[in-house]
């Protein structure tokens, strides 16, 4: 993109409020751990060490042994982050909060709540692997919708045609890489797929590599940032998801019970962050005018 056609830096009045802004970076950020938590209760195979829900064996309190860490603590942790979620939703109000940041809140807030209740249908339903796979993609895309309006948040910045090029690279990376997701959890809940979500990280990578390289040409700091990120997380995924690939199928792969599940998991959270690297691009390409 040349000089002439770059987005013009304009003189705009600074909008938002900073604790709104960073209130939501803590719940996108707990939303991220989130993911982890979950991805450790169906690692290890503990997603009906407790039967009943909501509460766990009667009880708010059970003893935290075995397969119960992983899936009260899980609880608890989600728990924690409805109340982030919904507290966010009440800062929203605040005068200062650009309105696609407080529109952002409300979707995040009614997401987590289905979240709550798909999570809820998997345990009295025993695992049916329809519910636990629109658990793990909604998930993941309340993650997505707290990030996005963690960046949306941040005063100052007028969204608008932007780098209109980077942003179609990085939209349908996102694209890409949310079916990702959604074949690797069919998967994980089945058994099946995994040729698929083999072979459909190329297309991940592909995008991802002329989503990085056209942010990096357009010659715009504010895209410098997200298109190291998505450089980096890209290849990051890759090795984790070609280990994983190994222990599944090379018996040679030894590795504690605790060690596979922590690697099987760190592949899951991987393609969050990739999924987080695509929405930033695409949203930082947005940018029209910044705040001098």
């Amino acid at each position: 993109m040349s000089a002439a056609a770059r987005p013009p830096r304009l003189n705009v009045r600074p909008s938002g409020d900073r604790l709104f802004s960073a209130w939501a970076k803590a719940a996108a950020g707990a939303a991220f751990f989130l993911l982890f938590a979950g991805g450790m209760v169906t690692s290890t195979g503990s997603g009906l060490a407790v039967p009943d829900w909501p509460l766990s064996f009667g009880t708010l309190n059970p003893p935290m042994i075995g397969g119960v860490f992983y899936e009260h603590g899980h609880r608890l942790f989600a728990g924690g982050v409805a109340l982030l979620t919904l507290a966010l939703v009440v800062l929203a109000r605040r005068p200062g909060v650009p309105p696609p940041a407080r529109t952002a809140a409300s979707l995040a807030a009614a997401g987590i709540l289905l979240q709550a209740l798909l999570g809820g249908l998997t345990v009295l339903f025993k695992l049916p692997p329809a519910v636990s796979i629109s658990h793990a993609c909604l998930g993941q895309g309340v993650f997505c919708v707290l990030f996005a309006c963690a960046v949306l948040a941040v005063p100052g910045t007028v969204f608008g045609p932007g780098y209109s090029r980077v942003f179609r690279f990085a939209a349908l990376g996102f694209a890409a890489a949310y079916l990702q997701l959604a074949l690797g959890a069919l998967a994980r809940h089945t058994g099946q797929g995994l040729n698929w979500h083999v072979l459909w990280a190329l297309s991940v990578l592909v995008l991802g590599a002329l989503a990085a390289g056209t942010a990096w040409r357009a010659c715009a700091w504010s895209l410098r940032g997200p298109a190291l990120l998505l450089a980096a997380a890209l290849p990051l995924q890759l090795g984790l998801g070609l280990f994983a690939l190994r222990m599944r199928m090379d018996s040679t792969v030894i590795l504690g019970f605790r060690e596979a599940a922590l690697w099987r998991t760190a592949h899951l959270s991987g393609g969050a962050l990739v999924l987080a690297s695509f929405l930033l691009l695409a949203l930082k390409s947005r940018r029209t005018a910044e705040a001098l």
